[in-house]
């Protein structure tokens, strides 16, 4: 099982939803929008799709999970309105098979197998059905994956982020305001409601289901959630997960074994820290942000960053961080 399967995944079951948290997220838990309802399970769909609005090309932004962390990252992209499918229906299947190749910080969340049957709106809420595989073996679990707390755990997270990136990519415009996720056998059936259980092992009442979903931007990779990412990641010497968020179109080491090397010589331990929510350019490409916190260098000294400026850039539609910046805030004058 690769490495970083050993997770301090948390899902709490409150009165309007859940959370899901990995080792190398923030201490702040990342709390889906779901909410808790009691049915017998089931519910009719009504017939009809978000429209076009008369372009013939529309702008999409599609999330992602990016790398093995409990975040989303963004692909923009076109949809081609010319096409027989609806805009809910096609942002869904490109959810389903992934991101394109130029965007390889990002990974899919669906197992395969998974195929969308249905897409339809009524009002606000989009009602989304899919195949009974979403809930099937992981992609890269082993065949006994279910005894594995570990595994479940992941699984859980999966479909919570799989079902966080359709609601978070159909609101994108507020062409929708929630998203109702159904699992049906077969293309004719009727979708059935899905138990919360499946969203978190540690739920056993059957009668919890699973209601409509509006949109969380705190799983989303904004600026703030970028910056507490690296800090995160710096402070658990998770350095696969830091070397995601380093700017290739920077100087300076950008893989993770020589960012493990160069990190663990320099011995530098972040202690603790806060991060401001940040200001965005006007043109988008760049993010200022403030970081307090207290590190420790190799020989036992305990410094403080004071009101850091760190500057974010924008590569490939999501945010990264220049090694020079880190360097600056590790090797203290």
């Amino acid at each position: 099982m690769k490495r970083g399967i050993c997770f301090a995944l948390t899902l709490l079951l409150t009165i309007t939803g859940f959370e899901a948290v990995r080792s190398f997220v923030s201490p702040e838990r990342i709390i889906h929008a779901l909410s808790r309802q009691m049915s017998n399970g089931t519910a009719e769909t009504p017939q009809d799709d978000l429209q076009p609005d008369g372009n013939e090309i529309r702008d999409a932004v599609l999330y992602y999970r990016f790398g093995e962390t409990a975040y989303l990252g963004m692909e923009k992209t076109e949809i081609d309105l010319r096409r027989e499918e609806t805009i809910a229906t096609t942002i869904v299947e490109r959810l389903i098979e992934g991101p394109t190749i130029g965007y390889d910080r990002l990974t899919g969340l669906f197992p395969t197998g998974t195929r969308l049957i249905s897409a339809v709106s009524d009002g606000t809420t989009v009602y989304v059905t899919l195949n009974h595989a979403f809930l099937d073996r992981p992609d890269g679990a082993p065949l006994d994956w279910e005894d594995s707390d570990n595994w479940r755990r992941e699984a859980a997270l999966r479909r919570t982020m799989a079902l966080q990136s359709i609601v978070l990519s159909l609101t994108e415009y507020a062409d929708a305001q929630r998203v109702q996720l159904f699992v049906a056998e077969m293309d004719d059936e009727i979708g059935q409601r899905l138990q919360m259980g499946w969203f978190d092992p540690d739920i056993t009442d059957p009668q919890v289901y699973l209601g409509a979903c509006g949109r969380d931007e705190r799983i989303c990779l904004s600026a703030h959630n970028t910056l507490r990412g690296i800090m995160t990641a710096w402070q658990q010497h998770d350095w696969r997960s830091m070397a995601l968020f380093l700017n290739r179109e920077a100087d300076g080491i950008h893989e993770e074994e020589a960012l493990s090397e160069k990190m663990e010589a320099l011995g530098v331990e972040l202690l603790e820290f806060t991060v401001s929510e940040g200001v965005v350019s006007l043109d988008g490409s760049r993010a200022t942000l403030v970081l307090d916190g207290t590190i420790q260098s190799a020989a036992g000294e305990i410094l403080p960053l004071t009101r850091e400026s760190c500057l974010l850039i924008r590569e490939n539609d999501n945010w990264t961080i220049e090694p020079a910046t880190l360097d600056r805030l590790m090797v203290r004058d």
